[in-house]
């Protein structure tokens, strides 16, 4: 049966490390948003921009994720899935795809994350754009997965 595993942690926890690790493991393809956004859209768009562009890009990730499975083949989702809310229409839109559906946990402190996300940014030219700002203005959002949101999980330590 084909697997869908969703990769939660925030910017710099090392979820793209571990996303590219599973799909060669598994196997399984690889979606990821950084990707399909730097190559359609470029790489330092207006927040506005981004969050429609965000999702748009989510629906079609879906869609091939969905064909992905039809066809027998695992799929890695490497998002992030920072809310509750974020992770609960994840999991029943990968349900209807699939029964086998994991949530692989990146856990990772902030100050490395940053220290990570900074680099990246200073030194890949591959990489979306992101600041000092941009890191602190959107670590609020992230909502760490607990136990208690009943999910089949497995803890990978980013750091």
């Amino acid at each position: 049966m084909a697997e869908v595993h969703l990769i939660v942690g925030y910017m710099g926890f090392g979820k793209t490390t571990l996303a590219k690790k599973l799909a060669e493991q598994l196997p399984a393809v690889r979606l990821t948003h950084d990707d399909f956004m730097r190559s359609l859209f470029g790489w330092n768009l207006p927040e506005e921009q981004f969050r429609l562009y965000q999702e748009k890009v989510s629906d079609l990730i879906w869609k091939v994720a969905a064909e992905i499975i039809r066809c027998g083949g695992n799929v890695v989702l490497d998002y992030g899935f920072w809310t509750r809310k974020q992770r609960r229409e994840a999991f029943e839109r990968a349900r209807k795809l699939t029964s086998d559906v994991v949530f692989d946990n990146v856990s990772c402190d902030f100050d490395t994350a940053k220290a990570r996300v900074l680099k990246r940014t200073a030194e890949d030219d591959e990489a979306l754009y992101i600041d000092e700002n941009c890191f602190d203005k959107f670590k609020t959002d992230f909502e760490p997965l607990t136990p208690d949101e009943g999910y089949r999980i497995v803890s990978h330590d980013g750091c």
